[in-house]
């Protein structure tokens, strides 16, 4: 039996919507691109890439750059993203609060909101989102997606299958918040969505294979390989937190003794701090007295250092890649713990000749719900 007009019609637009978002995407990722690049890129004929281009420059999506110079021939002219065209928000939660962005399709930052969250019944925690999402969203025309990440998985990116600190099991967040404000709505893990941000955004932009290591409350790590995301059959991908790193009588709330989250938690390190000097202080007020040469306070910095260079060398054994980020509020003890952090990798690497450069990138908070709009601007880029 022939397809009919109408199947044929719905499949090609179908197959029309997917081409276009793959082509902005490429503008996104490696910026102004020709049509010939753009073609060979994604392997589109001359014609197809027209016909998918002239709906994106009427909309406004893209516009034409200037002409690039050259010796000979008519010079090309480059197609450019219209980052204001469209407006995501992004979501982190925590146990306590919403944070939300508003960003365009560069991911820049264009409007910011906090709100305390009353409990972690869903319902109510939905209810937060909507209200947070609606108080920015009056600046903008519309908002095109929502991203939302939090610590915890989500294989299929609607359903929260498991968050430890929410005490959730299978919540359908996306579908809650969508019923609310009647956009597309995606969930991530927190680590995922700011490893996407570092890679289109961040220190990470242009790479192939990037790993994205996060300390604070907790720890965790994700991966760009061959240059995609990369989440894992379950969304638990880069759970690293109870990796086992040196001999310490550290003990993590699990009973592990000196893995990761045990050492390098800013609990953590609040902790030795004070079984070392005896004075309860906040982990910059450790990070800062270290550097001002309290001897107690400046071994607590270089045990914690040494636990986070075997962590970083094992995530380079693993999987080798181009660049680690290291980011999260606790990320700033790399800086101060860098002679042992490197003395420690150097020591634990497995090939002298295989390393990869560390970029620490210590950030506000905000950062977080940040990547969450980044989620939500690769599902609208690749829907």
């Amino acid at each position: 039996m022939s397809e009919s007009v109408a199947s044929k019609e719905s499949r090609e637009a179908a197959i029309a919507q997917g081409s276009a978002g793959r082509v902005m995407l490429e503008i996104l990722i490696h910026g102004p691109l020709s049509r010939v690049e753009l073609a060979e890129r994604l392997g589109l004929s001359g014609p197809s890439l027209t016909r998918i281009t002239k709906s994106l420059l009427a909309d406004g999506r893209l516009f034409e750059g200037e002409p690039r110079l050259r010796a000979t021939g008519r010079p090309p002219q480059p197609l450019e993203l219209d980052a204001s065209a469209e407006h995501f928000a992004g979501v982190k939660l925590t146990a306590d609060t919403v944070y939300s962005v508003v960003t365009d399709l560069r991911g820049t930052a264009r409007a910011e909101h906090e709100e305390t969250l009353a409990g972690h019944a869903p319902a109510l925690v939905a209810d937060a989102i909507a209200r947070s999402v609606r108080s920015l969203a009056g600046s903008f025309a519309s908002v095109d997606g929502v991203g939302i990440s939090l610590g915890g998985n989500s294989a299929d990116g609607l359903v929260v299958t498991e968050s430890h600190f929410l005490e959730w099991t299978d919540v359908p967040l996306a579908r809650l918040v969508h019923d609310r404000l009647a956009v597309p709505v995606v969930v991530a893990n927190d680590v995922t969505a700011l490893t996407q941000a570092q890679h289109w955004f961040g220190g990470g932009r242009g790479l192939d294979s990037l790993a994205v290591v996060t300390i604070g409350a907790g720890i965790g790590m994700g991966l760009v390989a061959d240059g995609r995301l990369i989440i894992g059959a379950h969304g638990a991908l880069g759970s690293i937190g109870h990796q086992p790193l040196l001999p310490s009588e550290a003990v993590c709330w699990r009973g592990h003794h000196g893995c990761a989250s045990a050492l390098l938690t800013t609990g953590a390190v609040e902790q030795a701090a004070l079984r070392a000097s005896g004075r309860a202080l906040s982990y910059g007020e450790v990070l800062h007295d270290a550097e001002q040469g309290d001897p107690s306070l400046r071994a607590v910095v270089d045990e914690a250092g040494a636990a986070l260079g075997a962590l970083l060398a094992g995530v380079t054994n693993l999987i080798d890649p181009q660049k680690i980020v290291l980011a999260g509020e606790g990320a700033r003890l790399g800086e101060v713990a860098e002679p042992a952090m490197s003395a420690a990798f150097a020591d634990t690497v497995a090939w002298r000749t295989v390393s990869a450069p560390i970029d620490v990138q210590p950030f506000a908070f905000n950062e977080w719900a940040r990547g969450a709009a980044a989620m939500a601007i690769r599902a609208r880029m690749l829907r």
